[in-house]
């Protein structure tokens, strides 16, 4: 029988099912402990309660053995009670009322007849976009608990008599001034202990509030239609449903747009819309419309409405300007004139004209006002090249543009040559280029051209004219041209060049040390040692650095002289006689880099005054037990050593033997039988000087 009461209106779902945003709406199904959710508001010397359940099995529960109100009576003439006075405001269970009972609720009222088919329905088949979609109906049918959970829930939210119908609402009418109340609500299940957590909620007459208007209720009209939103996070506790009304007559009669008042069905959990939103028809532009609201509480209750929002639909632009003709004028400036047709004026507001350097470039306004009835502007302060585009602006704030127009000035006058420019080259190779910026009003940029010799063709290294007065370049300090230059020219934006500014000639890094030099000869004479040697063939040679240290010292090498090339030559005159130096000579180039230092040369500062003879050498020959003693006798003082020569004959003497210096005689046993034997004696002295040779021969 439901079903053929519903047969005209049949349910059609175009929407994934939302979020029912009051105390009784749910957000996950399943998820919540089941219990009892209650709320209630203070009407005309009455307290209305409202309540549901939040999970599916609960309801189907609650159909079936129905809900039993308590009231507690906590304060009376305004004063707490010891012990509150409780009743019980219906001894029988209130359930939804029998299904032959909705049949006339159902015929004048759409959520009665929602909340009717998912009591009481066969079958509740949600139909998504009419498609008959068969996977969706397999879903539905299994989920059609929740669908008819979700839907009585939702029509018992829009209308307050749907929820007394289905059992989720009581109005309190033996309430009394000064009195407060605290109402619990549970289901009147069969067993002892309650599987349903039962809801509450306290209040009193006092607790009455004025309900709010709607809130920042604008509307956005255009052609032939108007957007109306309000703000419905502000009041969406108070209210469930809107009536949104629009009058014709200039707020002497309102209609409401809709036959049943307007739901929010699509609010999001994440990131949900502030404002609800309608769209209406308009019959005509250019009468006013008026416009207000007013929400409905969960309780049934409409709420003030909200300020009226009036405007009128607006024609559309649907022209769009054309440039016609541009004329150069003898004062530079140039008269711009356009065309837009008649049968547009009256959707037509004004007209701008925007510039640009580029067709599509960014537009710049120059004039954003020009009269409608305007055809023509003069236009000055021109660039070398300029594109120009008519703007039509219409009543309703759209804009239709003309093609770009391009306009050059003539123009033969280069610009300025680029000065001060300085440069550097790092260790990498990297060039850093500055210069003094050009300052004239069609300057376009610079181009850069680079040369490993000043004589040679110079070559452009930037692409296209750079606007900035600076530049990196990149180059090859491998190379044995140790200079690069560089020269600049300005352009303007009619591409006339200026003349080439001065060469800017930068020296190339080094990084290759120079050769070494080569000791060639030394002299020592009177204590003073005289160096010479060959000077590094590097052409950026500077200068040869001489370092000396005292052989076995540990103090460190000292810089004698720094010699400037191309000298070649140094007397060392800080030496002392005996001791033995060291010396070693490298070069230093012009960026500072140095060659490897050569082998050290070893010189030692001999005495050179003469020194006396050996007093006495002498020679025995011993054939018997096959020796030759030599014997010596030398009274010179600062004797280091003595050294002995021996030869034979015919054969040049060689160094034989070394005595310290308190050696007198020795026994020489390396002997050949009848051979003439030559023996030479000479003392060594700590100065390094020697004496004169001594002399003698025996045959063995």
């Amino acid at each position: 029988m439901i079903r053929m009461m519903l047969k005209s209106k049949k349910l059609l779902v175009l929407f994934v099912f939302c979020v029912i945003n009051t105390a009784l709406s749910q957000k996950e199904i399943g998820i919540e402990e089941p219990g009892v959710k209650a709320i209630a508001t203070v009407n005309k010397k009455t307290i209305m309660l409202r309540w549901g359940v939040n999970t599916p099995s609960a309801w189907k529960k609650a159909n079936k053995y129905g809900f039993l109100i308590e009231r507690k009576t906590i304060v009376s003439n305004n004063e707490i009670l010891n012990e509150p006075i409780v009743k019980k405001l219906n001894t029988i269970p209130l359930k939804p009322k029998p299904m032959m009972e909705w049949k006339e609720f159902t015929q004048k009222n759409t959520n009665a007849a929602i909340a009717a088919q998912a009591l009481y329905g066969d079958n509740f088949d949600v139909e998504m976009n009419n498609s008959g979609n068969g996977i969706l109906s397999i879903l539905n049918q299994a989920q059609v608990l929740e669908q008819r959970f979700i839907f009585a829930m939702y029509a018992a939210d829009q209308d307050f008599e749907v929820a007394k119908f289905s059992g989720l609402a009581f109005v309190d009418t033996t309430v009394k001034e000064g009195e407060r109340y605290l109402y619990t609500i549970k289901v009147a299940e069969a067993k002892e202990k309650s599987t349903i957590k039962h809801g509450g909620v306290y209040l009193g007459l006092s607790d009455q509030k004025q309900l709010p208007k709607p809130k920042e209720f604008v509307g956005v009209f255009k052609d032939k239609t108007v957007l109306l939103s309000w703000n419905y996070a502000i009041v969406k506790r108070f209210y469930t449903n809107y009536i949104l009304e629009k009058s014709e007559d200039l707020g002497k009669t309102y209609t409401p747009l809709t036959s049943t008042p307007i739901a929010n069905l699509g609010e999001r959990d994440v990131n949900p819309s502030n404002r609800m939103m309608y769209v209406d028809s308009l019959f005509q532009n250019n009468k006013t419309y008026q416009y207000r609201i007013k929400g409905i509480s969960p309780f049934g209750i409409e709420g003030p409405y909200s300020k009226i929002v009036s405007g009128k639909g607006i024609t559309p632009l649907i022209h769009n300007p054309f440039i016609t003709e541009n004329k150069y004028l003898d004062d530079g400036t140039v008269m711009l004139q356009w065309e837009f047709p008649n049968e547009g004026l009256n959707t037509l507001k004004g007209f701008e004209i925007v510039r640009a350097d580029e067709p599509k470039g960014r537009y710049l306004s120059i004039n954003a006002e020009v009269n409608k009835s305007t055809r023509s502007i003069k236009l000055d302060n021109l660039q070398a090249i300029n594109y120009y585009k008519v703007i039509a602006i219409g009543t309703d704030g759209t804009k239709r543009e003309s093609f770009p127009k391009m306009i050059q000035p003539d123009d033969s006058t280069p610009p300025a040559i680029p000065t001060e420019i300085t440069g550097k080259v790092d260790t990498l190779g990297v060039v850093r280029l500055n210069w003094k910026l050009n300052t004239e009003v069609d300057f376009l940029g610079y181009r850069v051209f680079r040369a490993n010799l000043k004589e040679d063709e110079f070559t452009q290294i930037t692409f296209k004219p750079i606007p900035i007065n600076t530049i990196v370049d990149t180059i090859n300090i491998k190379t044995l041209n140790k200079k690069i230059y560089y020269k600049i020219q300005a352009v303007d934006k009619r591409y006339n060049p200026s003349k080439f500014s001065n060469i800017l000639e930068l020296k190339r890094p080094d990084i290759v040390p120079p050769t070494q030099p080569v000791f060639s000869s030394f002299n020592v004479n009177k204590n003073k040692v005289e160096l010479t040697w060959i000077n590094s063939s590097s052409k950026d040679a500077k200068n040869t650095l001489l370092y000396r240290k005292e052989r076995g010292s540990e103090l460190p090498w000292e810089l004698l002289a720094t010699i400037t090339i191309p000298n070649d030559k140094y007397t060392d005159s800080k030496t002392e006689v005996g001791k033995q130096y060291l010396y070693t000579i490298l070069t230093v180039d012009d960026s500072g880099l140095e060659s490897e230092p050569v082998t050290p040369l070893k010189v030692k500062i001999s005495d050179n005054l003469p020194k006396p003879e050996i007093n006495k050498f002498e020679a025995f020959a011993n054939r018997e037990e096959k020796f030759v003693n030599l014997n010596w006798k030398y009274t010179a003082k600062n004797v280091d050593e003595f050294i002995l020569y021996r030869g034979q004959e015919g054969v040049q003497p060689t160094m034989y033997k070394i005595f310290d210096k308190s050696t007198t005689k020795f026994k020489d046993k390396d002997l050949l039988i009848n051979t003439n034997y030559e023996y030479l004696l000479q003392a060594v002295f700590a100065s390094g000087a020697k004496s004169p040779i001594k002399k003698i021969e025996i045959n063995y």
